[in-house]
C-alpha cells in the first residue's frame, strides 16, 4: 500500500467562534448557528481516499472525531458527535460547553491492493486464513469491479459458503471413534452418525470412565500403516477443531462458529469430564449448525444444553424452598443477559450508550431482575442415560428434560414492565415460561447492537464506528442485508454479510486510520500459517495434534479461562489505546510471555513442525507430527522478489510495508540459492521474518 497524497487544514475553536464560507474539497470551514459552533466538512471523498477530522486542545495531541472514505462523514469510535446535513454539506457540531479546541482535517490516498491481495485480506477476515486454492477459485478474481460496492463477487462467495455442506465436529469424531456407534435417525440434525469401518478408529472414545485409544493394528488391517495416533485424551476434541479450522471446506461457517463460541462460552475450567469428547463436540456443533441460522435458535439450544447447565450451575435448579432456606441459582439468569443478549448498559442502535439526565449510562437490569429471572430457569435436569453415545455417569449430550415439580410457576416481571405467565403447571408450561423469557431478551432493543459489536470484533475491527454497528444491528433486526436474507429477526446469514460486506470492512483506505483493525488472535495466526502452507501429517491420519497451546500463548479451543472468554470485548491496554478510550480485546492475552512465545511457536512450526520442545511445546512428540509443505514456495525462492510477492499475499495480504520488504529481502538475498535445501532455507527464513511484522499480527 502506498501513500500518494496528503494534506492538512487547521483552525481553532477558542473562546469565540468565527464563520467562513463552505469548505472547498480539501478544507474545513466553520460557522455559528443559534449559538452552536459547527464544523463544515469537505464533500465526501472518492474511493481509496481517507479523510479525517481531528481535534486538539494543545496542537500537539490530536484525536480523530470523524472520518470519510467515500460513504459520507461518520463518527469514529468512541465519539458520537452530531453530524448533520444542510445546503452547505455535512456539519459536525462541536459539543456545547466544550473547552477551547483546535480542529484540523487530513487526507491520505492509497493505490489500493489489487484483486489477489484484496481477496487474501477478505479471507483473513472471513476464514482462519487464505489458501492458494481459495484465492484462485474466488468468484470474479479477474473482475476489475471486484472491489467496488456492492461487492457482488464477495457476496457470491459468502452465499456459496452458506450453501456448502456442513462439517460437523461431532460427526467427524463419531465416524472415527467407537465401532459400536450407529446412526440414530431421530437425531440426524445433531449428527449422531455411525462409525465408518473404512476409515478405522482414529480417535479416542470412552465407555464409562475407560478410554479406548486409536488402534494401530486397526490401521494396518485396513491397509494403512499409521503408527503415531495415540493422542492426549483431553485434547481429542481440540484435534477435531484443528482439522476443521485448517481443512474444512465450509471455512466461513467454521470461523462463524468460533466467533459464536466466544460469546456462549463453555470452558474446561469449571467443567467436568474434559476427556469425554462427544459432550463438548455436540455443544460446539450448536454454533456450527446455526452459524448462518437464527440467533434465537442458538439462544434456545444453549439454554437447554446440559453442558451449559453444568457450567453455569443451573442444572437441576429448583424453585425456592423458604422452609429449607434455599433459592434458585442465579448464575445463568445473570449471564444470559450480561453476556449472551443485552449487556450491562442500555444502548442506541449504533452501540453508543443511552444516557440519563446526568449524562450517565443506564443499566439494563438490576439484582431484582436477576432474582426474578432465576425463577424461570428452574426445573431443568439432565436426560437419563442411554446407549449409542459417549457417556460416563450422566448424559451431557442430549438436551435437558423438564422436571415440572421443580419449576417456579409464578408470574415474572419482565424488563419492560410486562408480565410473563403464569402458565399451566406442566412440561409445556415450563417451556412456555423459559421460551417466553428468551423471546423477551431476543427482542430487546439492546440485543442487535450488543451482538453486532461482539461479532464485528471477531471478524474485522476492534473499534467499529457507530455507523458500522448500526448497520449490522439493522441486518439483525431486518433479517436482510441489501435485500439478501430470510427477513426474520436474528438471521445470522444476513448479519455475517453485513459484517464482511460493509464498506468499513472492505475499503483499504481505512488502513490509514490508526484506530482501525485489530490484533489477530494467536490461535488464528498459527492456523493461518498451517492453512497457507498446506500442513500435512502423513503418520497421524491427517490429523494435527497441536499440544497445550493455551500454555504456549494463552488460547486454544475449549480452554476458555472463564465465561468471559479469553479476553473482554472492552479490554484496554495501558498507553495510547487506553488514552483514546479504544478497545483491543486480544491484547489481554498479549503480554511479556506470550509476545515471545507466539512468534516462537510459529518459528517451531516453520522449522521443526508439530513437535515438542521444552520452551515452546506445540506438539506431543520430540519429532514432528505435522510439517508445512513448502514445495511451492521453494520453487520460487531463487527469485527473492517473486517469493516476497507470494508471501506478501499469503501472510500479509499485500500490506507489507516497503521498509519491511527491504529488510526481509536483504536477509534472503544474502542466503545461497543453489540447491533445493538452500532455497527451502530461504523460504523458512522469510516466513520467520514475516511473523515479526506488524502487518501479519494486525489485520485492517
Amino acid at each position: 500500500m502506498q501513500t500518494l497524497l496528503s494534506w492538512t487544514t487547521l483552525f481553532t475553536v477558542a473562546l469565540f467562534a468565527y464563520a467562513t464560507e463552505s469548505p472547498a474539497t480539501n478544507e474545513l470551514g466553520s460557522r455559528v448557528t443559534n449559538g452552536l459552533f459547527q464544523v463544515l466538512l469537505p464533500p465526501s471523498a472518492e474511493s481509496n481516499i481517507l479523510r479525517m477530522a481531528e481535534w486538539s486542545t494543545n496542537l500537539k495531541e490530536w484525536e480523530a472525531v470523524a472520518r470519510d472514505y467515500g460513504a459520507g462523514w461518520e463518527n469514529t469510535f468512541p465519539h458520537g458527535l452530531s453530524i448533520g446535513m444542510d445546503g452547505a454539506g455535512q456539519l459536525l457540531a462541536d459539543p456545547p460547553g466544550s473547552p477551547a479546541r483546535f480542529y484540523r482535517a487530513t487526507s491520505t490516498t492509497t493505490s489500493g491492493l489489487g484483486n489477489t491481495n484484496s481477496v487474501a485480506r477478505f479471507l483473513q477476515q472471513a476464514t482462519f486464513g487464505p489458501t492458494r486454492s481459495l484465492i484462485a477459485a474466488f468468484p470474479g478474481i479477474g473482475d476489475p469491479q471486484l472491489n467496488q460496492p456492492p461487492y457482488s463477487n464477495y457476496l457470491a462467495w459468502i452465499e456459496g459458503q452458506i450453501a456448502a455442506a456442513t462439517n460437523s465436529h461431532r460427526a467427524f469424531w463419531r465416524v472415527r471413534s467407537n465401532p459400536a456407534f450407529t446412526a440414530n435417525p431421530a437425531n440426524v440434525q445433531l449428527y449422531e452418525v455411525g462409525y465408518d469401518p473404512s476409515i478405522g478408529q482414529q480417535l479416542t472414545y470412552y465407555i464409562d470412565n475407560v478410554p479406548y485409544r486409536a488402534d494401530t493394528n486397526d490401521a494396518i488391517a485396513i491397509g494403512r500403516s499409521y503408527n503415531d495416533v495415540t493422542f492426549n485424551t483431553d485434547e481429542t476434541k481440540q484435534i477435531v477443531w484443528y482439522r476443521m479450522a485448517i481443512e474444512a471446506e465450509d471455512a466461513l461457517r467454521q470461523k462463524m462458529a468460533w466467533a459464536l463460541s466466544q460469546i456462549f462460552v463453555v470452558g474446561e475450567s469449571g467443567s467436568n469430564q474434559t476427556s469425554h469428547s462427544e459432550r463438548w463436540l455436540a455443544y460446539y456443533d450448536i454454533f456450527v449448525r446455526h452459524a448462518f441460522g437464527n440467533f434465537r435458535e442458538i439462544l434456545g439450544e444453549v439454554t437447554y444444553s446440559p453442558q451449559m447447565g453444568y457450567y453455569l450451575t443451573f442444572d437441576s435448579n429448583k424453585k425456592a424452598d423458604p422452609a429449607a432456606g434455599t433459592f434458585p441459582d442465579e448464575n445463568y439468569a445473570r449471564e444470559v443477559m450480561q453476556l449472551f443478549t443485552i449487556g450491562l448498559w442500555k444502548l442506541n442502535q449504533d452501540g453508543t450508550f443511552i444516557l440519563d439526565g446526568n449524562a450517565e449510562p443506564i443499566p439494563t437490569y438490576g439484582i431484582d431482575d436477576i432474582t426474578e429471572f432465576a425463577k424461570v430457569f428452574t426445573g431443568l435436569r439432565r436426560q437419563t442415560n442411554r446407549l449409542n453415545i459417549e457417556i460416563s455417569f450422566a448424559n451431557y449430550v442430549d438436551p435437558v428434560r423438564i422436571q415440572s415439580s421443580w419449576h417456579d410457576f409464578s408470574a415474572k416481571n419482565l424488563l419492560d414492565g410486562s408480565i410473563l405467565g403464569p402458565f399451566a403447571q406442566t412440561e409445556e408450561g415450563v417451556r412456555a415460561d423459559i421460551d417466553g423469557l428468551l423471546d423477551h431478551l431476543f427482542n430487546h432493543p439492546n440485543t442487535p447492537p450488543f451482538i453486532a459489536r461482539k461479532l464485528i470484533q471477531r471478524f474485522t475491527v476492534s473499534n467499529p464506528s457507530p455507523r458500522y454497528i448500526r448497520d449490522v444491528a439493522q441486518a439483525f433486526i431486518d433479517g436482510t442485508w441489501n435485500g439478501s436474507g430470510t427477513g426474520m429477526r436474528g438471521d445470522l446469514g444476513a448479519v455475517v454479510k453485513a459484517i464482511l460486506l460493509h464498506p468499513e470492512a472492505r475499503d483499504p483506505a481505512l488502513a490509514f486510520d490508526p484506530a482501525h483493525g485489530r490484533l489477530r488472535e494467536p490461535l488464528v495466526r498459527l492456523m493461518a500459517y498451517a492453512r497457507a502452507f498446506e500442513i500435512t501429517s502423513p503418520q497421524t491420519y491427517g490429523l494435527f495434534p497441536f499440544h497445550q497451546l493455551d500454555e504456549v500463548f494463552g488460547e486454544s479451543p475449549y480452554d476458555y479461562p472463564s465465561v468471559f472468554n479469553f479476553y473482554l470485548p472492552d479490554y484496554q491496554p495501558n498507553g495510547a489505546i487506553l488514552d483514546r478510550n479504544l478497545s483491543a480485546p486480544e491484547f489481554q492475552i498479549h503480554n511479556d510471555t506470550t509476545a515471545l512465545s507466539m512468534p516462537n511457536a510459529i518459528w517451531w512450526l516453520v522449522f521443526k513442525g508439530i513437535a515438542r520442545d521444552a520452551a515452546v511445546g506445540i506438539g506431543q512428540r520430540w519429532y514432528s507430527q505435522g510439517d508445512l509443505d513448502l514445495a511451492y514456495e521453494t520453487a520460487l525462492a531463487a527469485d527473492t522478489s517473486a517469493l516476497l510477492d507470494h508471501l506478501d499475499t499469503m501472510v500479509t495480504a499485500g500490506r507489507l510495508t516497503p521498509a519491511n520488504r527491504t529488510t526481509i529481502a536483504g536477509v534472503v538475498d544474502a542466503m545461497p540459492a543453489g540447491t533445493e535445501a538452500q532455497r527451502k532455507a530461504r523460504v523458512q527464513r522469510a516466513l520467520w521474518l514475516f511473523v515479526l511484522t506488524p502487518e501479519f499480527n494486525v489485520i485492517y
